[in-house]
């Protein structure tokens, strides 16, 4: 009897049923979504799950909620922590690939309705003028460029000096 209940309670959405509010990513220390990320950025990322306890919308806990940062494979797969509060979060920094990424929460647990939320943002490599001046794992180049051209500007000045 109690498990055609609960079966019951289940099937009705009374028992069970979670919703995912207020989902939202943006880069470190800054509160606007962006419409798109650029490479190596460092983003956060929350959504609050509540479950339905047959009279009230209350927070979910769990350990075992996770997001995806998804491009036909995930490149970043955090589990989410919380705040006891039915806010989950993460923060992490979006990988050394550009292209068009989705967020994805997939959330199947025995017991309880499935979640699944997806949300696309595109990422961007760094523009020209966004590198940096001088790399300094380049300083071998730098001076092997500088060592060729030394000789030939010592060969024209000795020239224009007997001229």
């Amino acid at each position: 009897e109690q498990f055609f209940t609960e079966l019951s309670k289940w099937v009705l959405h009374e028992r069970g049923h979670l919703k995912a509010v207020n989902v939202q990513h943006h880069k470190v220390g800054e509160t606007n979504e962006p419409s798109i990320y650029r490479i190596n950025d460092d983003l956060e990322y929350s959504v609050e799950i509540y479950e339905w306890s047959g009279k009230s919308w209350e927070p979910y806990v769990a350990d075992d909620v996770q997001v995806q940062f998804y491009m036909m494979s995930p490149y970043v797969l955090k589990t989410l922590s919380n705040d006891k509060k039915g806010r989950f979060f993460t923060s992490f920094k979006v990988p050394d690939v550009y292209g068009v990424f989705q967020f994805k929460v997939e959330y199947d647990r025995l017991g309880y309705t499935s979640l699944s939320l997806s949300k696309q943002i595109p990422v961007r490599p760094f523009r020209h003028n966004e590198y940096e001046r001088f790399i300094p794992a380049a300083y071998p180049y730098y001076g092997a460029a500088f060592s060729m051209a030394m000789p030939n500007t010592m060969r024209v000045c000795a020239m224009h000096t007997f001229v």
